[in-house]
């Protein structure tokens, strides 16, 4: 299964957002109710689907997706892949059925067609260039595998995005995530076919802009790049935008798309 006879775990080269990744590790299942409701989702959908002999969960975190997924298929082969140690610590330390693989999965350490199936919750949308990525995940995909798989789109956090953008007028310009015409291109130039996506969004409330921003940090997300510095003043103006403009409940609204994907090697 392993590509050059390598079945020790794996380190990626982006040290630094693994690092990120790592250290929010023990707070993790803390902070991410939102997550576990999405991978509910996704779960649903595969076990409706044939028992794989051997399946991939890529970017596992601590490995609630890929637990349920073993319970479900206890017979089967499961294997938890993550960039960082932390996350795979925490999941190793939950469950010692499944093995855990540190590896990044813009490079898949595996052979060519090992796997009936490929799936990731919230995680592809970190991927620098998701065609390769995607790639990746269909080359170590059997003929017929399938990849189900959700991310974040284009319109997570659009009011966080409008308040800063307002609040630091152009001079900060954000790489916001991929929509959905990005993510069906990067599927079909990747290979696959019978592709099918759906959106959803999900609206959460919290206290403030800051809680937000202390959510995102806390869940080891806050790698989305920025040209300009946002300093102390810009996040206070932004702040009072954000509370003008977007109330929600007893605090400020927080709107998550959900991209979901269903696609045929």
């Amino acid at each position: 299964m392993w590509n050059n006879g390598m079945g020790e775990m794996l380190r990626t080269s982006n040290n630094k957002i693994q690092r990120r990744f790592s250290r929010s590790a023990g707070r993790y299942d803390l902070f991410s109710g939102l997550h576990r409701e999405i991978a509910d989702k996704l779960f649903a959908q595969v076990i409706q689907g044939t028992a794989p002999s051997v399946l991939l969960d890529v970017g596992c975190g601590t490995g609630y997706l890929t637990g349920m997924l073993k319970c479900h298929f206890p017979q089967s082969q499961v294997i938890g892949l993550d960039f960082a140690q932390g996350m795979l610590k925490e999941a190793h330390s939950k469950y010692n059925n499944i093995f855990w693989v540190l590896a990044d999965g813009n490079d898949l350490p595996f052979v060519d067609g090992c796997f009936d199936l490929v799936v990731s919750n919230l995680a592809y949308q970190w991927a620098g260039a998701l065609s390769c990525a995607f790639t990746q995940a269909r080359r170590v995909l059997l003929t017929d595998g399938i990849l189900a798989c959700t991310l974040f789109g284009y319109h997570t956090c659009r009011e966080l995005f409008q308040s800063l953008n307002e609040a630091h007028a152009k001079d900060l310009q954000f790489t916001r995530l991929p929509n959905e015409a990005r993510v069906t291109e990067a599927l079909a130039l990747s290979g696959f076919r019978e592709i099918k996506l759906c959106k959803e969004q999900f609206k959460v409330e919290f206290k403030d802009l800051q809680e937000l921003m202390g959510w995102i940090k806390s869940i080891g997300a806050n790698n989305l790049s920025r040209e300009g510095f946002l300093g102390r003043e810009a996040i206070t103006k932004a702040a009072g935008i954000y509370k003008a403009k977007f109330p929600y409940l007893q605090g400020v609204g927080a709107t998550f798309e959900v991209i979901q994907v269903y696609a045929k090697k």
